[in-house]
């Protein structure tokens, strides 16, 4: 029937006329019939291709986009291949009006892809890449239609591509969860970033996010927001980028020693660095991606941060605000509790603390005590008391650098962070909802608190008695509401377990022991604290 179709298109009785009306009508049968008939997929772009080139572009534009839109419960993808090789086709022919026919086309193609992609995982992802393959040959025909264009139309066009390769490689690379298909997805991510590179787009303004900053103001005018909607992926798309070049060998020869230079630029500039680092938040914190991926992403950032640039980072007036690093930070964690193996999670929990060490120290308390604050999880909330803990010892022991022997230099004043830190101890041990702790579901946090109040109980011994952290009224809340109820609940645990026995009996018991310990030598700190009051 296709080939029936195309000689009579082919045919010298065929006009202008029959060819107009028929290219209303026949696109959306053509294509479907050829989805669903393998060996006539090729005389199905062929007749698609014949209207293209003999019917008006824009007309045609029009016409595909529409049939983009229509449901197909077969074959979708393959559907949608067929139409999208003909608008790639289509898009060439075009002679004026370039970006405003561009803005109408991409819209419609990345909304049906994204729409398509839980069809394409039902056939393990094959379907995918010969989706986003067929896309790609939009980008090629856009590229086309730069080179014939000159300054600002030029970038502005060379803008929209790389947004549009961009979405796609976030899009492609959510469907590298198929281990099988794999290495292809990042043989087509290699060849949108091919599309990048013509753009102007560089290893460097990926990494930082400032390429994609670049484009989206270069488009962002009022009657353009809508249009940026569909490029909602761009950060994702930057982001993976680089990951993906780290990974995949032919991305890493194409890249070559721009990519390196990129990284090291990044590494020796504090500013860059942080842009970098605010950049990993966008595929960590999402679930579109592998934990292949992921832990890629993470090996990338523990590169890129290394304690070479702590103290530096101390004196930068533009840094980031603390809602940036929060977001990261929050990624990181959501890798740390969710990864399915023990060594990613490790290596989660060394980027969480790698970047934790290059906060400045003027905000890292406030971020430490936001991240606690928000921990819906108690393995999670003992693990950045103990972190916090690591943080009073180092400002602890910097103040002693500075004081050196003299002790007269003391102001008398507490530290800066004390009452933060306290705040955090007395959240634990004296729970906002009343009453002491429940220790059978967070005996690893309230373990955390109590260490942390300890350290600050020794190091608040030590000095002139006019620098104390926990003055008169603040030491006897300490023992009365913290300590104290706290004890009474560990007798209490300890009775019951003495009557029951068993193994849930000692599990408990094994989680008690450490709690008491550390909460009885608390106790006699404050005792001795509260003789000389």
């Amino acid at each position: 029937m296709l080939r029936e179709v195309h000689a009579f298109l082919s045919s010298p009785s065929s006009n202008q006329m029959a060819m107009d009306a028929l290219s209303l009508e026949l696109p959306k049968p053509v294509a479907k019939l050829g989805a669903r008939m393998g060996n006539c997929r090729d005389i199905a772009r062929t007749i698609i291709e014949f209207f293209a080139s003999n019917c008006s572009p824009r007309d045609m534009l029009c016409i595909l986009c529409e049939a983009l839109d229509t449901p197909v419960a077969l074959n979708g993808s393959a559907y949608l291949v067929i139409l999208l090789d003909g608008l790639a086709s289509t898009l060439i022919l075009i002679q004026r009006r370039h970006i405003e026919q561009v803005k109408v086309v991409l819209p419609a193609i990345l909304r049906v892809m994204h729409a398509n992609l839980s069809e394409c995982d039902e056939e393990h992802g094959m379907s995918a890449v010969d989706l986003f393959s067929a896309a790609l040959r939009i980008g090629n025909a856009i590229q086309e239609m730069c080179k014939t264009m000159v300054n600002h139309r030029k970038e502005e066009l060379c803008s929209i591509l790389g947004l549009y390769a961009l979405q796609n490689i976030a899009l492609v690379s959510s469907e590298s969860k198929h281990q099988n298909i794999q290495s292809t997805c990042g043989s087509v991510v290699l060849q949108y970033s091919k599309l990048l590179m013509f753009c102007g787009f560089t290893y460097l303004g990926l990494l930082t996010g400032n390429d994609v900053t670049s484009a989206t103001t270069k488009l962002s005018k009022e009657e353009d927001d809508n249009f940026l909607d569909c490029f909602s992926f761009a950060m994702d798309g930057a982001s993976l980028v680089v990951v993906w070049t780290s990974m995949h060998d032919d991305m890493s020869k194409y890249a070559g020693a721009e990519f390196e230079s990129a990284l090291k630029e990044v590494q020796d500039n504090c500013i860059r660095k942080w842009e970098a680092i605010n950049m990993f938040r966008y595929v960590l914190s999402s679930v579109n991606y592998s934990w292949a991926i992921k832990s890629h992403s993470l090996d990338l950032l523990l590169t890129l941060v290394d304690d070479k640039c702590s103290e530096e980072t101390n004196d930068h007036v533009d840094f980031p605000c603390s809602t940036q690093i929060f977001a990261i930070l929050k990624a990181i964690e959501r890798v740390m509790i969710a990864a399915p193996d023990t060594l990613m999670r490790k290596k989660a929990f060394s980027a969480l603390k790698r970047v934790i060490s290059v906060v400045p120290s003027t905000q890292r308390f406030d971020i430490l005590q936001a991240l606690i604050e928000n921990s819906m999880f108690p393995s999670l909330t003992a693990i950045l008391l103990d972190l916090v803990k690591n943080e009073v010892l180092r400002e602890s022991r910097r103040a002693d650098q500075v004081n050196g022997s003299d002790r007269s230099q003391d102001s008398g004043e507490s530290p800066p962070w004390a009452s933060q830190v306290l705040e955090l101890v007395e959240l634990i041990l004296r729970p906002p909802e009343g009453g002491p702790p429940c220790l059978r579901d967070h005996s690893e946090e309230v373990l955390s608190a109590l260490n942390l109040l300890r350290l600050i109980l020794i190091i608040d011994s030590r000095g002139s008695r006019s620098a104390k952290m926990l003055r008169d009224e603040k030491i006897r809340a300490v023992y009365s509401e913290w300590l104290l109820p706290l004890r009474s609940v560990v007798t209490g645990i300890q009775s019951e377990l003495e009557k029951d026995g068993g193994d849930d009996e000692n599990q408990m018991a094994c989680l008690l022991n450490p709690v008491q310990l550390v909460l009885h030598r608390c106790i006699e700190l404050v005792e001795e604290k509260m003789k000389g009051l």
